[in-house]
Order: C-alpha cells, then structure tokens, then sequence
C-alpha cells in the first residue's frame, strides 16, 4: 500500500516535469519518454551497478575495472550516461527507467539482472520493492547516509524500514553503518570507502615549469575560491619571489571570466610555464590528477567558499604532497579526518602554507602521515568483492 501511494505521488509529479525543466533551464538530452525505456539486453546475467551522475561514474572505477566482464551500468543523468561511455566503453550502460512499479518490474523482469549494487544512496523505493519481490540479491556499495540524509530518512522511517530489510548495507563508516542500522536495514557491514581506491593516471599529462619555483595548486575552485588563491600569492611573494600558483576551475567555462591579477598562462594554450608567468590556468578537461604531481602544496577547492561541500582530495594524497582543505568541505569531512588532511579557515591557510614551504621537517611529515594513511584506506574493492560473493 506504501508503495502505491508513492507511485500515485511519482507519477503525480511527472505532469510538472516540462515545467520544471523548464523553469530551472535545466540542460541535457533526456526526456521524460526515455525514462520509460526498459530495454537493456546486455544486462541479462549480469551485475548492474547503478550511479547517480558524473563525480559517482569517475569513483567506481576500481570496481568497473574488477567487474567489467560481469557489469552493466544505469546511470540517473545523461551527463553521467556520457562520461560512462566515454570511460567504460566496454560496459554497456543506459540512464534508469523511471522509478514507476510497472516499469521498473517491466525492466528487472526482461532483463534480469543477477545482482543489483547501487553506490552510496541512490534510494529508489520502486526498485528495491520489485527486487526484493524477484528475489534479486541488492546491495549499497560503499554506502553513506549524510546526518541531513538521515534525520529526511527518519520522518519517513516508516516507509523505508521495510524496503531496506532486504538489502545489504555495505557502509563506508562506522557512522554510516550505525545510521543504516538505525534506519532499518538488517546485513550492515563496513567495507570503507570505494573512493581510497583510487589509482594514479595511466597517462600522465605533460608540464614543463621554467626554473626552480614553489608551486601552489588549488584543484576545483568555485567563484570566490580564486580571489583568495591571488590573495595567498601576493602575501607569499615576498618570501618566495618565484612563487607560481596553478589553478584548475572546477567547471573550465569560468577559465575565461577570472580576472588575473598578473602575468598568466592558460593549459589549453601551452604546457610550457616561464619564469615570468605567475598564474596558470588549468582549463582542460581530465588533466588534474595527473598535474596535482606538480604541485609542492594542493588546496582542495569547493571548500574555502559555503554551499558546495569540497571535493575528493584523495586524487591529490596519493601523490604524496601535503595536502589542505576548507573548513566549508563537510562533504568530505570523513574523507579528510580519514587522511589526517589539515582542515583550515582562509585566515589560516596563509601561515599554515608558509610554513610548508620554509620548514623542510613539518613538510615532509606531514606528506608523510597523509601518504600512509591513503595506503591504510585503500583495499574496499576487495572487501566489496568479498562482501558482494565476487571475490576474483
């Protein structure tokens, strides 16, 4: 009966999708119409893995890389169902039908996937109603439930206490696994986070930095973020007069708008960085992990400004560099505890780096204690594996 209201509100909401749209000039190529597509013949017999968009398709690829032969992928987005393409082109992949009882029952039942694993929380209640009703073993893979996710999830425990007592909750934290088992699921482990499973570039992007110079680079920054990245530089200068900061924007269609202060460089113009450039910017796609190895200090960005919540900085950690984040990066809060990654305030950040650079101990130390703590997380595609009865 839970489920039937739900649908009846679903498909309720579905008659102001156009508007919606609409109103919010919301980009991308899917349609409604596509939403009621249940083809998908490449996934009989195998796993689907489920994703919500871009940032979650770059996180599994551990286990795409483990599960490739057995795996087919739905995605939520159609910017998340083109990255998927473009990285996974030997795993077949679609966006998931609408979260309707008919359709996704349609869908599980012609298409009958073997095991069912949805990353961190995409929670759809008609899909894990059918699959628990076709008996399709589901799992949440590396599993988290924000506290915001979970006091939302609370006022409607009544709803989805009986959806989730089927479903293997395989958590990334004690704190996600006590959160899941007070919201009602039963088989809770903790497996850790898939994201320390991160590996270095296969192919390393080239930069070619005239002269002997520190170098600060400030990976996925938000407006405001490079304002105060420029601040840092000119306090610094006087003591490092070579100084050069890198900056990637975490969205390249802002490189063009940033108003620098002094003489720049853009990546998609030259590799090679000369003695008189202060500032080069990062404006090409895909490139930042591979160029985080020329940095002698990363600043994590989305975390010195509010309402964006940080970005991963373990892309940065396994290079071995000292690594910094905002203190506005509770999204990865867990993440940077995890790594022993120092959290600061933009008042901070001014001395903490000037001591990075003059004190040869404290900094390596700290690449230290930061590089062994990656190398500790690291494992959770096994453990999952294990956990999901796939170990290879």
């Amino acid at each position: 009966m839970r489920i039937f209201f739900y649908n009846v509100l679903l498909s309720s909401s579905i008659l102001f999708y156009p508007v919606v749209k609409l109103a919010t000039r919301k980009r991308g190529n899917i349609s409604i119409s596509d939403r009621f597509l249940t083809d998908f013949p490449q996934l009989k017999g195998k796993i689907l893995l489920h994703l919500s968009s871009i940032g979650e398709v770059n996180s599994v690829k551990p286990l795409v890389k483990k599960l490739k032969d057995r795996l087919a992928l739905t995605v939520f987005t159609d910017y998340g169902l083109e990255r998927a393409k473009n990285i996974y082109p030997e795993v077949p992949s679609k966006i998931l039908p609408l979260d309707l009882y008919p359709i996704v029952k349609k869908f599980l039942q012609k298409n009958k996937p073997e095991k069912i694993l949805i990353y961190e929380t995409e929670i759809w209640p008609s899909l894990l109603h059918c699959a628990g009703k076709l008996k399709i073993p589901t799992f949440i893979v590396s599993g988290k439930i924000s506290e915001r996710s979970f006091k939302n999830y609370k006022n409607f425990k009544f709803f989805f206490k009986p959806l989730f007592k089927n479903v293997v909750f395989l958590a990334r934290s004690q704190a996600d696994a006590d959160r899941a088992k007070s919201l009602g699921f039963k088989n809770v482990k903790i497996v850790g986070d898939l994201k320390f499973d991160v590996e270095k570039p296969e192919s390393l992007s080239d930069l070619f930095i005239e002269g002997n110079r520190k170098v600060i680079i400030w990976g996925s920054t938000h407006q405001g973020e490079e304002k105060i990245a420029f601040e840092l530089h000119e306090k610094l200068k006087s003591k490092f007069p070579n100084l050069l900061t890198i900056i990637a924007p975490r969205h390249i269609k802002r490189a063009k708008e940033i108003k620098i202060p002094s003489r720049y460089a853009f990546r998609s113009e030259t590799k090679q960085i000369t003695s008189d450039i202060e500032f080069y910017i990062v404006d090409t796609i895909g490139e930042l992990s591979s160029l985080y190895r020329f940095g002698d200090v990363i600043v994590i960005g989305g975390s010195f400004v509010p309402n964006i919540g940080g970005h991963n900085p373990i892309e940065a950690a396994l290079w071995k560099k000292p690594v910094v984040i905002g203190d506005f990066g509770t999204d990865f809060s867990e993440v940077a505890y995890r790594l022993k990654v120092p959290v600061l305030t933009v008042k901070e950040l001014l001395r903490f780096v000037e001591k990075l650079l003059l004190d040869k101990r404290f900094y390596s130390e700290l690449s230290e204690t930061i590089f062994k703590s990656y190398q500790k997380e690291k494992g959770v595609t096994e453990r999952i594996l294990k956990a999901i009865g796939e170990e290879l």
